[in-house]
């Protein structure tokens, strides 16, 4: 095998439009790869400008300001590097591109552009719908280029050695037919987080290097940067069909880069993957809105056990991997105190920065239990948040007594009101959560999960109340199998080393899920058991089956169940997935996890109005 140490994959955690920022995350690391002998460098599609710039792509003062930054690096790079840098440029024919530019100390060696739109639901996408024509140039300063997908570069393989090497930029299958014999590929990314995503991206990029019997770099976007997608910043170094590099996942490092010699990292297991894609677009989600942590209203659930737990893992993980130095740095721009290190990284955090940086309340009604508030005190003092306590059934009196008084001799009861006099328990809780976020500038957590966002199981101004919705994009039934294994076996932090301890999440474990707003009431009883519910969901978005199919596979699948009883459940999803569309529309932020994602904003698209699905519900046999 080659030495391939002379190559780096540099990935940074990109702000949209915060140009100077990502150029001067950019700078420093090629800087650093200068002094450890790098001879190129490739950072990812779009670092210069962030990803989700949105509509602002077509803007000409963005592209502008992003040709302004690519000059700036050119002649501020230092010498004996050539870097790879992706960013939107404004074409001959006044289209915006996603580029890629190939550059050097004072000189541009040239321009790629992807060729093809192959799968316009591939994120990337959503904004670029415009690939690479005969005829198109850039002018970039003083100079014209064409762009291409094969340049031959001058690289310093050895102190004593410089070779040219003839460098391609791969952006999709679309680009194959356009490269030529290439000794070195660049494959910048900005793939977004997605569940059991990782292990085969890692295998087509050894088979492309296998394919093209060539060196191969792919590079990936870092962290949440705008919001809802979470980029893993996977970076993989192959040769010829062999795997040499392949970089830590979620990574919760501001920028650095990868070389062959960083090895092989292995990925943590599901459950653990899920809670650190979820804490780190917590984590920066603190960081990027300058919040003093986070406020939650903790229920003793399920949910917002997990929600809190993820906070946590995501302070233990960054000062892990970030070092305490930058940590401190981090925190104490936002007005945390940072005490000297002392302990272990575990006690340190739930002890000193927990307290601090998460606060929860649990908000006892009249039909609240002991079980739940002891879960909640439980878990919340297990990972270090500070708790409170207080009781909402006083709000709830006399809201009903305002109705009543307003309607006498129509009084509110349970078998005629039964969701108005649940929906007014869980819209007391926020206006106290909220006041509690807002003295404090924190973000508020809904606590909205995937299954019940699907058949609007929720109220809104309720327990959606919030800015983040960190979980909202997990399926119950699996964030039922993460509980567990949190309270057996904790979270892995660093395979094979490192976890987050939280055995008190047993006591939430243990309970059957309930939104507790009615005397016996359990999720499951009100709507269908959660595995069934979530079978439906995957088929339905992941599959593309109709309900016909999906209740068929269901009577294979789940033969303890009559078909009668299936045939209800499958009813019961899609009418109420039809009529709820408005509540996922005014939900807050889900981060992207799930492949089928039901997120209205960068998910799954549907009509507000609709027929209820009656069309194909009505036949069903």
């Amino acid at each position: 095998m080659a030495d391939l140490n002379y190559i780096a994959a540099g990935r940074i955690n990109t702000t949209p439009l915060d140009l100077n920022g990502n150029l001067e995350k950019i700078l420093k690391q090629c800087a650093q790869a200068v002094k450890e002998g790098i001879s190129i460098i490739a950072f990812p599609e779009l670092a210069i400008s962030g990803y989700n710039c949105g509509d602002l792509f077509w803007y000409s003062e963005l592209t502008k300001s992003a040709q302004h930054a690519l000059l700036n690096l050119k002649y501020s790079l230092p010498e004996g590097i050539v870097v790879g840098v992706g960013l939107p440029l404004t074409g001959s024919d006044n289209k915006t591109y996603d580029a890629y530019v190939l550059l050097k100390k004072s000189k541009i060696i040239g321009i790629s552009v992807l060729h093809s739109c192959y799968n316009s639901c591939d994120s990337r996408v959503r904004f670029f719908r415009t690939p690479c024509v005969e005829g198109l140039s850039f002018n970039i300063g003083s100079e014209i280029f064409t762009p291409a997908n094969t340049f031959e570069v001058e690289l310093n393989v050895s102190s004593k050695q410089t070779v040219t090497k003839r460098v391609g930029v791969y952006f999709n299958e679309g680009d194959l037919s356009y490269l030529d014999k290439v000794e070195l590929l660049i494959c910048p990314e900005a793939k977004r987080f997605e569940l059991f995503d990782d292990k085969q991206r890692v295998v087509e990029a050894v088979a492309l290097s296998s394919t093209l019997h060539c060196q191969v770099v792919t590079t990936n976007l870092l962290g949440c940067e705008s919001g809802s997608d979470i980029f893993d910043g996977l970076s993989i170094i192959a040769d010829d069909g062999k795997l040499v590099a392949q970089s830590n996942y979620l990574s919760f490092k501001r920028a650095d880069f990868v070389t062959a010699s960083s090895g092989i990292s292995e990925f943590l297991n599901e459950y653990d993957t899920i809670v650190r894609s979820v804490a780190l677009g917590q984590f920066d989600w603190m960081l990027k809105t300058r919040s003093h942590g986070f406020a939650l209203s903790m229920s003793g659930g399920a949910d917002s056990g997990l929600c809190a737990t993820c906070v946590c893992y995501g302070q233990l993980a960054a000062l892990d991997e970030l070092g305490y130095d930058e940590y401190k740095e981090l925190l104490s721009a936002l007005k945390f105190e940072v005490p000297a290190f002392t302990g272990d990284k575990q006690s340190f955090v739930k002890e000193k920065i927990m307290p601090q940086v998460l606060t929860t309340v649990y908000q006892g009604s009249a039909v609240s239990g002991s079980v739940t508030r002891t879960a909640a005190s439980k878990v919340a003092h297990n990972i270090g948040a500070t708790h409170y306590e207080w009781s909402i059934a006083k709000l709830v009196e006399d809201y009903v007594a305002i109705i009543n008084g307003t309607t006498p001799g129509d009084e509110l009861n349970w078998d005629r009101d039964d969701l108005t006099l649940q929906n007014i328990q869980a819209r007391s809780r926020a206006p106290g959560i909220w006041m509690i976020a807002n003295r404090y500038n924190k973000l508020l957590m809904s606590t909205c999960n995937a299954s019940e966002d699907a058949v609007g199981y929720c109220t809104m101004d309720g327990d959606t109340a919030g800015g983040l919705s960190p979980i909202g994009d997990v399926s119950k039934s699996r964030i039922l199998k993460i509980n567990q294994h949190i309270a057996d076996d904790g979270i892995e932090v660093v395979k094979g080393g490192l976890k987050l301890d939280v055995p008190d999440m047993s006591y939430i474990s243990a309970q059957a899920p309930t939104a507790e707003l009615k005397p016996g009431q359990t999720d499951e009883r009100d709507l269908m058991p959660y595995v069934i519910l979530d079978r439906i969901h995957v088929l339905h978005q992941g599959e593309l089956y109709t309900p016909q199919r999906i209740l068929d596979t269901l009577v294979e699948e789940y033969q303890n169940f009559s078909r009668d009883d299936l045939k209800l459940f499958v009813k019961r999803y899609f009418t109420r997935l039809a009529v709820n569309q408005w509540k996922r529309e005014r939900g807050a932020t889900t981060f992207h996890i799930e492949k089928t994602d039901l997120n209205a904003k960068s998910g799954f698209i549907f009509p507000l109005l609709n027929d209820g699905y009656r069309s194909l519900l009505e036949d069903l046999k």
